[in-house]
């Protein structure tokens, strides 16, 4: 489609209805309206319907109390789409429509308000610009630009703010096309509109619009500001507001002036600043600026209207045709009233959705008074109760989701002793309301009917299939290549919230593990309006939603028909099965721990992929099906392949994160069953080989997730599980590794049964039953191959006290009962406790130097200064 800007009488309903008739059949993504006046039946009966089915979030954002609705007449508002207030010092008066998809945007500014009459009857103005993602023209900037500051100058609901920065990033053409460069949308937030037109004198100046200041203020600075030649304005007396003495007045600068009055009909809506210079050319402002002070010569800031406009070359006049009054009647001509309307003492609610679980209700501004919030699920007279009270001096609150609870919310205030209410909001939930994802037909497990687990794990024909799938998909189904930020990757701007990632993580989860495999991984899911049964759901409810009957049905509740109702999962298997399943699950460990690519970790398969198999095999352990520790090398490729990789930093969402780390947490604690972190025998191995991968993430992880996920021994004398104090454990060790450098050798010497502290840089180890040679080597071994630092360790058993000293090259000996220093050299193989470790009695043999107490070798003093102790001194302080 090639880039495209037209001037049009049409609305953003015709846009909406030609992107419906595309040939190309293309997907609508997101759909954001904006105005001042609103009418959301209006929308919900001609506009809604047609974008959600091309599979767009729509956000209708428009200013507080400017409905023309009737909150009973509302009816989707919330479950289909978004709808937020927005609050400025003026009024809020731009209108705007973007239309978004994958790889095209359509945007329309101009006039006309989201009403039967601003879309459908009235006579507006409208700019449309369809371009390209890849090129387009600099306007879409400009509206980028503006959607991203205008949260930042107007109040407006947080998760309308965070759609407009959404929208704004992708919508934004990667290369600009200068062929449009003087197109350009303009708004006020921080500057006047006055301010963006020229100030050289023009040949004529022409005005149109439906309201003019009392005092014609903004016609004088306009003629002020551009010396016209000759000024034409039009108005209409049967709609609109303007004097026509005040506007004689304002255009006395001028040489030669012309009056157009337009007949009774169609309104005027459209608004028109256009001149023509000395050379010929035609240029204008267009858009949802009226020609007063509130929306020309103030910024939004400093208290004017909240306008968005188009400046443009202009291919014809837009001033439209009327009959010509004399100045005599024109002086005569007056329409409409200033009134001067005083706001509601109700707070300004901007808008309430469901955020984590809690009803979010968000004012414009603090309160200082007792503010009551109502709900009603409809929105009808006598249907409105109370759900709580906004605290004083906040402008957020979050309510509990109650049995009873509305899809309307407004607030109320006591003034004098007088009832008021604010104008009512519509409670979203953003999930419901975000983009349609289009259904794929990508590789899953299952051939058909998806996998049971039940099934899975008691049928070793179906366990066989299974893991031949399993197999299958780990090749079929590749991460998404990593691909770095650049300038021309349209894909760098998610118009997702992170709520909606987390969802549509779970659907694409779904649909390639199958439901019932799905919740194994992620037995917590995110509550949805259907889960709390809350009247929240009014004429929206989806085919795919179990009905509020069937939620009650606890989908987990063993029923008579299950197999696992009695007795355990694999009770059933004979011997030669559970070998089965044993070559089963080391198949499943080996699908998704080895790379595609060499040994590059984002080869790996999908994440959700890995977490089945690390819950799978967790759970044939939990059944006692080893007898052995054959499972330990699985389970610590298993844990490899859960250790984030970059595709899985960039590509999975918060709470899958958390499922994550959880998962990764449960199989390192599984791993310390029965074996010593940094010992010496081959559990140990393994079990310190995961922990070097993995404590950085298990130190993220949520406990309370975590316990939850904890699989009970089944009964079996030979079941492998991590206890509840034992994951605890292993996550608050991880956690203090991140802050302390020997908390991993704490936990060994625990392990090891030693009760060593550290003192003053020594670690001392009192009442030692066995050798203290060797207690003493013990510790600092196991510091230098924890932490990887140098150590010195003072051993004491009755009247005997050994010190021994060690970096990663030479070790110090001091035994009380010789008074001597012994120095030997280190090596990879050869460790203080190697040494130590067939000495008897005495010191072992093989030293390079030995000295009295009283004549330290020169290595005391370097090693010392390395430990920060003084050697000498403790060595001198041993007791024989």
């Amino acid at each position: 489609m090639t880039d495209e800007v037209q001037w049009s009488f049409r609305s953003p309903l015709s846009l909406l209805e030609r992107w419906r008739d595309r040939f190309d059949g293309a997907r609508l993504r997101e759909f954001l309206v904006t105005g001042y006046t609103l009418d959301l039946g209006f929308l919900e009966r001609f506009a809604v319907p047609t974008a959600r089915a091309l599979g767009a979030r729509i956000t209708v954002l428009a200013d507080a109390g400017q409905a023309v609705h009737d909150p009973v007449d509302v009816r989707r508002a919330g479950l289909a789409y978004q709808h937020g207030h927005a609050v400025s010092r003026g009024a809020f008066h731009p209108k705007l429509a973007v239309l978004l998809g994958d790889d095209d945007v359509w945007v329309a500014v101009g006039s006309g308000n989201p009403t039967a009459s601003g879309w459908g009857h009235n006579r507006e103005v409208w700019l449309t610009a369809r371009s390209r993602l890849g090129r387009g023209p600099r306007l879409l900037h400009d509206v980028a630009d503006w959607l991203v500051d205008l949260p930042t100058v107007v109040a407006v609901p947080s998760w309308i703010a965070l759609t407009l920065r959404e929208v704004a990033g992708r919508m934004r053409p990667v290369e600009v096309d200068e062929g449009w460069s003087q197109v350009r949308v303009v708004g006020n937030l921080r500057g006047s509109l006055l301010g963006r037109l020229p100030t050289d004198a023009v040949a004529e100046l022409r005005l149109a619009a439906p309201f003019y200041d009392p005092q014609a203020a903004a016609v004088r600075a306009l003629v002020d500001r551009m010396k016209p030649h000759v000024v034409r304005v039009a108005v209409q007396p049967a709609f609109g507001r303007f004097e026509g003495g005040a506007l004689l007045r304002a255009t006395e600068p001028a040489v030669e002036r012309e009056f157009r009055v337009l007949a009774a009909g169609p309104a005027l809506h459209g608004k028109v600043v256009e001149w023509t210079t000395p050379a010929g050319v035609t240029h204008g402002l267009t858009g949802s600026a009226n020609i007063t002070a509130a929306a020309l010569l103030r910024s939004t800031e400093h208290g004017g209207n909240c306008e968005l406009a188009v400046l443009a070359p202009y291919p014809v006049s837009l001033l439209p045709e009327g009959e010509e009054p004399s100045e005599a009647a024109m002086a005569q001509l007056r329409a409409g009233r200033s009134t001067s309307v005083a706001g509601s003492p109700a707070p300004v609610l901007l808008g309430c959705a469901v955020v984590d679980g809690t009803l979010l209700v968000e004012l414009a501004a603090p309160v200082t008074g007792r503010v009551v919030v109502e709900t009603s699920p409809s929105g009808e007279p006598g249907t409105w109760q109370a759900m709580g009270v906004i605290p004083v001096s906040q402008a957020t609150a979050r309510f509990v989701l109650t049995e009873v609870t509305g899809g309307a919310v407004r607030t109320v205030v006591d003034v004098g002793g007088v009832r008021v209410e604010s104008a009512a909001v519509f409670v979203t939930d953003p999930s419901r309301c975000r983009p349609v994802r289009d259904a794929d037909d990508a590789p899953r497990l299952g051939r058909g009917t998806p996998y049971e687990a039940i099934e899975v794990f008691t049928d070793p024909a179906l366990a066989a299939r299974f893991t031949a799938d399993l197999e299958r998909l780990t090749t079929l189904v590749p991460p998404r290549p990593r691909t770095p930020s650049a300038p021309s990757d349209r894909q760098g701007v998610d118009v997702r919230t992170d709520s909606d990632r987390w969802r549509d993580y779970l659907e694409d989860s779904d649909r390639v593990l199958g439901p019932d495999l799905s919740r194994l991984v992620f037995p917590r899911r995110p509550p949805t309006v259907g889960d709390r049964r809350s009247s929240f759901v009014v004429d929206d409810v989806r085919e795919d939603e179990p009905t509020e009957e069937e939620a009650d049905i606890a989908p987990d509740a063993p029923t008579g028909d299950d197999p696992a109702a009695d007795g355990n999962l694999l009770d059933r298997l004979t011997a030669s099965e559970r070998a089965r399943y044993r070559d089963f699950a080391t198949r499943w460990a080996e699908a998704v721990s080895t790379p595609t690519v060499d040994s590059d970790r984002g080869s790996l398969p999908p994440m959700h992929l890995r977490m089945l198999a690390a819950s799978m095999y967790l759970t044939l352990l939990a059944e006692g099906m080893w007898r052995d520790d054959g499972w330990r090398t699985d389970l610590r490729w298993l844990a490899w392949a859960l250790v984030p990789d970059d595709n899985a930093l960039d590509e999975l969402p918060a709470e899958a994160f958390a499922h994550l780390y959880a998962w990764l947490a449960l199989v390192v604690a599984t791993l310390r069953e029965g074996a010593r972190l940094h010992g010496s025998q081959d559990a140990d191995a393994l079990v310190t080989a995961a922990w070097r991968d993995a404590a950085e993430w298990v130190a993220e992880t949520d406990l309370a997730l975590a316990e939850a996920l904890l699989l009970p021994a089944g009964g079996h004398l030979f079941a492998v599980v991590a206890s509840a104090s034992a994951l605890r454990e292993t996550v608050e060790l991880a956690r203090g590794a991140k802050d302390d450098p020997y908390a991993e050798a704490r936990s060994a010497f625990a392990d090891a049964g030693l009760a060593v502290r550290l003192e003053e840089g020594v670690w001392r180890l009192d009442g030692v039953t066995s050798n203290p040679q060797r207690a003493a080597a013990d510790v600092v071994t196991t510091v230098g191959r924890v932490s990887g630092r140098a150590a010195v360790a003072v051993a004491c058993t009755g009247n005997r006290a050994v010190l021994v000293a060690c970096d990663d090259r030479i070790m110090l000996l001091v035994d009380s009962r010789t008074a001597m220093w012994s120095v030997y050299e280190l090596s990879s193989v050869r460790t203080p406790l190697s040494l130590v470790a067939g000495a008897v009695g005495g010191p072992p043999s093989g030293a390079r130097t030995r000295r009295p107490l009283r004549t330290p070798p020169p290595q005391v003093s370097e090693l010392g200064q390395l430990l920060g102790v003084d050697l000498a001194a403790t060595a001198a302080g041993l007791k024989s």
